[in-house]
């Protein structure tokens, strides 16, 4: 308990334990004094369960603030993830192509500076194949 729920707690217990005590002695007859008693206890319960409702209230409302700070927070966090995981995204396509393109060239290069390997002659490996049929 916090603090200041201990000390509303100690101040209410002793209002409670004070009208005991000068009810008590106070001069009355017992049915008088039960009266009485029941009374206050009665007055004392209203007042109680009006301060446990403000609690209650407050703490209602601090559990909602706390929940929408955490809903924008885990917004937020989403947000970036998805962000970051577009740029990677995007990032690998265009690496990927770079890649790409450079590897055609090279094989560009290749065919062109093999002798026999141009696109108008065949390869001596596709004539084999075909009198092996």
């Amino acid at each position: 308990m916090s603090e200041r729920g201990d000390f509303m707690a100690g101040v209410l217990f002793g209002a409670l334990l004070g009208v005991g005590i000068g009810l008590l002695i106070a001069p009355g007859t017992g049915e008088e004094t039960r009266a009485r008693l029941r009374r206050e206890g009665e007055e004392l319960q209203k007042r109680a369960r009006v301060q446990a409702d403000r609690v209650v209230d407050r703490v209602r409302k601090t559990a909602d603030d706390v929940a929408d700070r955490l809903r924008t927070g885990a917004d937020d966090v989403v947000t970036r993830a998805r962000n970051t995981a577009e740029d990677a995204v995007e990032r690998g396509r265009a690496t990927l192509e770079e890649k790409s393109e450079r590897l055609r060239r090279a094989f560009d290069t290749g065919r062109e500076t093999i002798p026999g390997q141009g696109d108008d002659k065949k390869r001596p490996s596709d004539k084999a194949t075909r009198d092996d049929d």
